[in-house]
């Protein structure tokens, strides 16, 4: 499989990995100011954005070994790489598979819940899904509102409110896709 992706810039190549129900758009705040001195990637992960799912499982093994492929296929193995919540738990596991990626920045990683987190945490994600999708008729207006934002984005940014009302509705748009 291969991974839908954009790439921006020049220099040392650095990847970038984004979180749960985000797609490559989640680095439009950054992605260019980066391409200034890298060469930059920004992928869909299966399942996100412009990429198809995987057939079967989605775990950070499959997504590791489906990331892995895709630098080995663009030659890209041994890139600097950074991810964000569960990109940030992904590039973690790639860097501890040895050989992948080369310096890793996690920034907030998931997946590290234990006991009756676990659940918790698959429930409210599902469920923040579906109001998601039932909600996407109106999510532009939503989305383009301050108070829209903040009701929406709680467990994505620590300040909701001030998050790009564009970016706001794409990451809205790929989390209620996936």
């Amino acid at each position: 499989m291969d991974l839908h992706f954009v790439r921006r810039g020049t220099g040392r190549p650095l990847l970038l990995v984004h979180g749960l129900g985000g797609s490559w758009r989640s680095w439009n705040a950054i992605l260019d100011t980066l391409a200034a001195e890298r060469d930059v990637i920004a992928v869909d992960l299966p399942g996100h954005g412009q990429t198809p799912a995987l057939s079967g499982i989605h775990s950070i093994g499959t997504l590791a070994d489906a990331v892995t492929d895709f630098l080995t296929r663009h030659d890209l193995l041994g890139i600097d790489a950074v991810g964000s919540s569960m990109g940030a738990r992904l590039v973690l596991e790639l860097a501890r598979r040895g050989g992948v990626l080369g310096a890793v920045v996690s920034l907030d990683p998931g997946g590290f819940w234990q006991g009756w987190q676990i659940p918790v945490f698959y429930h409210s994600v599902s469920l923040s899904g579906k109001l998601v999708k039932v909600l996407q008729p109106v999510m532009p207006a939503l989305a383009g509102s301050a108070v829209g934002r903040t009701v929406l984005l709680p467990q994505f940014s620590a300040r909701p409110w001030a998050v790009d009302a564009q970016l706001a509705r794409d990451e809205m748009y790929s989390f209620g896709c996936c």
